[in-house]
């Protein structure tokens, strides 16, 4: 399956390593952080202007612009190279499953044994099989056990399954039919929540965060029904590699990058007049996927500011960042209210503590866990393959 002109390879050349893109780094920090402040803050109490609020409170929208980046940024690396499937599994292995694991021993103790109290040692066993294989994204009830952000990462390995038999045809294929793709794939996300919010399966519900609905979970946690924002990154990075070598193109993306985050701004800001399913599932991906493809140019003052060495080495840890802070915000929450009693939630300077505890907490994580557990996965799967497997 993995082996040299196999159907997995997107084309059959082999050529050195295309060079990173430093101000998608800095956005995957910024993303991240979106979801922090959208965890850790009372935002829905705060005596600040509503678009202030707006910002906050809409965090869970990064986990859309992180799929469309993950597609793009896997089709950018591996579109015109081998790709042999197998080790591109184990790559991927690597890369999410060590931070996800360490994420979870974090808070492992209260999960447990909160779960087997409460819910019973049938549930438990449920919550762990689902969580610890990647499929807790599949069946609501267990969707955000144990860790949370998790869910993203049981929805990401199955992108992870198909992109060796998706990405070919979308990169090599004539160009009309990645288009054709690409349209297909917004119009996916929005039909599915739009489909819902007009049948209303769950009935009268209040439709935010705060729902646990099965059929509002299935349309927001399902990796089939996100899958499109995945596909829709893949499309975009065909386009870009297509045209970043183009002088008009370098002229504009300066532009567009920065008209693009604006608009994501101002939407996001007035994020608790929109439908929440339709914001949640895809609603900004075209946008996003203007972000990404014209800060990739590396032109202008928002990339040159997200390709700064601080923001590079914070989105890094980004990855880290994401997995870690919810374990953490529980212990912290925790010893917080037990010490200082309830009033420790609500209380501005703990959880601006946090948020750098957080922040300081995913580099630590991502230099002494994330970094030196895939170099050693790498390394026994390269010992198991043998000298000629690729890095």
């Amino acid at each position: 399956m993995g082996d040299p002109g196999a159907p997995g390879e997107l084309s059959r050349p082999a050529r050195s390593p295309r060079p990173l893109l430093a101000p998608l780094t800095g956005l995957r920090f910024v993303a991240a952080f979106h979801v922090l402040v959208f965890h850790a803050t009372a935002w829905e109490t705060w005596g600040v202007p509503s678009f202030v609020r707006g910002l906050a409170g809409s965090g869970y929208v990064a986990v859309s612009l992180f799929f469309v980046l993950s597609g793009f940024i896997l089709t950018y690396a591996h579109a015109g190279r081998r790709l042999a499937t197998r080790d591109f599994y184990a790559n991927r292995f690597a890369r999410i499953y060590p931070t996800y694991l360490f994420a979870l021993v974090i808070v492992a103790p209260l999960f447990l044994v909160h779960t087997l109290r409460v819910e019973g040692p049938r549930r438990l066993v449920e919550d762990v099989v689902s969580v610890v294989t990647l499929t807790q994204a599949w069946w609501p009830p267990v969707s955000m056990a144990w860790n949370p952000p998790g869910w993203s990462l049981s929805a990401e390995a199955f992108f992870y399954l198909l992109f060796p038999l998706v990405a070919p045809a979308l990169v090599t294929g004539r160009r009309a039919l990645a288009v054709t793709v690409g349209v297909a794939s917004y119009a996916a996300c929005l039909a599915v929540t739009l489909l819902y919010l007009r049948l209303a399966p769950d009935g009268p519900i209040e439709l935010s965060h705060h729902s646990t609905a099965f059929w509002l979970s299935v349309v927001r946690y399902d990796p089939a029904v996100r899958f499109p924002e995945f596909v829709l990154g893949i499309v975009v990075a065909r386009g870009y590699l297509a045209v970043r070598a183009s002088p008009r193109y370098e002229k504009t993306a300066a532009t567009v990058s920065v008209l693009s985050a604006l608009a994501i701004a101002a939407v996001l800001a007035r994020s608790a007049s929109l439908p929440y399913p339709v914001l949640h599932n895809g609603l900004l991906a075209p946008l996003f996927a203007m972000l990404i493809a014209s800060l990739a140019a590396g032109r202008g003052p928002l990339a040159a500011l997200l390709a700064t060495r601080p923001l590079v080495a914070l989105g890094d840890a980004s990855y880290a960042l994401y997995l870690v802070h919810l374990p953490l915000m529980i212990v912290y929450g925790k010893i917080g209210r037990t010490l200082a009693g309830d009033a420790f939630d609500a209380s501005r300077p703990a959880t601006a503590a946090f948020m750098v505890l957080a922040v300081v907490a995913s580099r630590l994580a991502h230099r002494y866990v994330e970094l030196p557990a895939r170099d050693r996965v790498l390394r026994w799967w390269r010992g198991r393959r043998g000298p000629a497997s690729p890095a």
